[in-house]
């Protein structure tokens, strides 16, 4: 008898640990087909928009501001590449209203 109970048992093991791991490879190839598909889906949209999406904007700011930190410094094509002729200083003057006229409203921000 005990060999039969042993038997069976070791089938219902074997029965259980293959639908976990046909469970879990469901649930993993689901997970990347979502993915693929958002993926699949800001590109179309991005592309019929002509926009750049937000995360690669926002990883272009922060590398071109993470340049500074590397070594060799910032690069002198990039606009922080500033030299003494792109620099114009001007007079400072305070500007009136036109003779007559009234003052417009300050804007509340």
């Amino acid at each position: 008898m005990n060999f039969f109970a042993d038997f069976v048992g070791g089938i219902l093991r074997g029965a259980v640990k293959l639908a976990l791991l046909a469970l879990t490879a469901i649930f993993v190839l689901g997970v990347l087909c979502i993915g693929l598909l958002a993926v699949l889906v800001a590109v179309i949209r991005f592309l019929l928009t002509g926009r750049k999406p937000a995360v690669v904007t926002t990883f272009s700011r922060f590398n071109h501001a993470a340049q500074q930190f590397r070594p060799g410094g910032w690069s002198k094509q990039g606009a922080a590449a500033a030299t003494d002729a792109d620099i114009v200083d001007v007079q400072a003057h305070e500007v009136r209203s036109p003779a007559g006229g009234a003052l417009p409203p300050k804007s509340v921000d």
